[in-house]
């Protein structure tokens, strides 16, 4: 398999990744990946330590987020990716807080409710699981560590009990907006791209839809990403994937917004490798030259 010198959508220990900032980034000189987007959901925790390890192994970070907003297409959460941002932005980090004081609160419910149903987990033992935002993923490997004889794996825990049809769904109690996350992300010096949005529509008949995501403050999209490794395209046949990224490619051409790329690598836990799709070095400089001018 061909890697792609950037990979713009990485995520780390600090949200649901099973590799910490430092082993990603080391992890991409031995493949020899020249830049990576650190993107962990809702929070920034894991740039930092990122850009400290790239010095020692000559890879660029792109300090990024990835900020999973209120409105649902498609039966899916959209997700709104940020680049290039100041990530010890006041107004970013601020909503980011209260993004991930949300997050916190609804997993703590879902724990008890857990309880309630008579699984052996608490709450503690997740959030010291987590380190960063404690996720649904966290949740699932202490109730498979805890209770081995119920669950083969964590895709059972999920589609039984943590899904949206799920037997401990808790719904959260705040989430921002797609304008208030692309505004906070433009103050911050970043640019606002609209994540792997073949999961919400297919490209036929999206337009409208898009332009409607640009006057909200989304200024491009995620183009190439490896859709046959995530729902709902798993094991998708290469040319249908080929088409959702070329009619992606073409409309994003057609309304003058910017084009990235990524793997939405998250390690074991998701079959997409490191650098899968992401963007050329060409690509890449042509996106930096085209957004900073």
């Amino acid at each position: 398999m061909n890697l792609y010198p950037v990979d713009l959508h990485v995520h780390t220990t600090f949200s649901d990744g099973d590799l910490k900032p430092e082993e990603v980034v080391r992890e991409a000189k031995t493949l020899g990946i020249a830049v990576l987007g650190i993107t962990d959901h809702d929070n920034l925790g894991g740039i930092e330590e990122a850009l400290e390890e790239s010095k020692l192994w000559g890879i660029e970070v792109v300090p990024g987020v990835e900020i999973t907003v209120g409105e649902v297409e498609g039966g899916e959460r959209i997700h709104i990716l940020g680049y290039f941002i100041n990530h010890r932005d006041e107004g970013l980090n601020s909503l980011l807080k209260r993004v991930t004081e949300a997050r916190i609160e609804q997993k703590i419910r879902q724990i008890k409710l857990l309880q309630e149903l008579g699984f052996n987990i608490n709450v503690e033992e997740v959030l010291a699981l987590a380190k960063g935002v404690p996720g649904r993923l966290h949740i699932a490997q202490v109730l498979l560590e805890r209770n081995p004889d119920r669950f083969q794996n964590i895709q059972q825990i999920f589609d039984e009990y943590l899904s949206r049809r799920g037997k401990a769904y808790v719904r959260r109690e705040y989430y921002a907006s797609i304008s208030e996350a692309a505004e906070a992300i433009r103050k911050a010096g970043g640019l606002a791209i609209l994540a792997h949005p073949g999961i919400y529509r297919h490209p036929e008949g999206a337009e409208e839809w898009l332009l409607s995501m640009k006057e909200r403050g989304v200024m491009g999209l995620e183009v190439s990403y490896a859709y046959d490794k995530n729902r709902p395209y798993l094991n998708t046949p290469p040319e249908t994937i080929e088409k959702l990224i070329s009619g992606y490619s073409s409309l994003a051409d057609k309304l003058g917004l910017f084009k990235t790329g990524g793997s939405d690598f998250h390690g074991d836990r998701k079959s997409a490798k490191l650098g899968e799709k992401g963007l050329t070095f060409e690509e890449f400089e042509k996106l930096k030259k085209a957004f900073r001018r």
